[in-house]
């Protein structure tokens, strides 16, 4: 958008600077972008393969890709039974000496522990509250 600005020849407002502002202003951004913008645009007239580079989500990594502590909480869950509860994930995180280990100064969320649990691809399923019985060979309704 910026270089359209730029050689937009029904621009009222020609020129470098006032393309550059203009593209930021867009954005809702201010002069600093503006001044990134050509930065960027001149290091791509420089070099063609100097891209700038988005580093956005790369600072995010999840704990469970320490297979250490994934082993460690896949033994925890498997000790607790054939029923687990998300809860369980968020109550072995928050005792201290699990907390020390991971350099953690809170538990984890409700809701990334049901991420967790998807990740570790355990399947949701209701607790059976009632029982059903087949009565068909009852003494009293076989006679019938």
């Amino acid at each position: 958008m910026f270089l359209w600005n730029y050689t937009d020849p029904t621009n009222k407002y020609p020129g470098w600077m006032a393309a550059s502002l203009k593209a930021a202003h867009t954005y809702k951004k201010g002069p600093w972008l503006a001044g990134r913008l050509r930065k960027w645009v001149r290091a791509y007239c420089k070099d063609r393969r100097d891209l700038p580079m988005n580093v956005y989500g790369t600072w995010n990594s999840s704990m469970l890709e320490d297979e250490d502590f994934a082993q460690e909480l896949l033994l925890h869950l498997q000790g607790i039974g054939k029923y687990i509860r998300v809860m369980d994930i968020v109550e072995y995180l928050n005792q201290a000496e699990v907390k020390s280990w991971l350099k953690l100064t809170k538990t984890i969320s409700l809701v990334t522990a049901q991420h967790w649990m998807k990740h570790i691809r355990c399947r949701w399923s209701k607790t059976p509250t009632g029982q059903y019985v087949d009565g068909h060979e009852r003494v009293d309704v076989v006679q019938y």
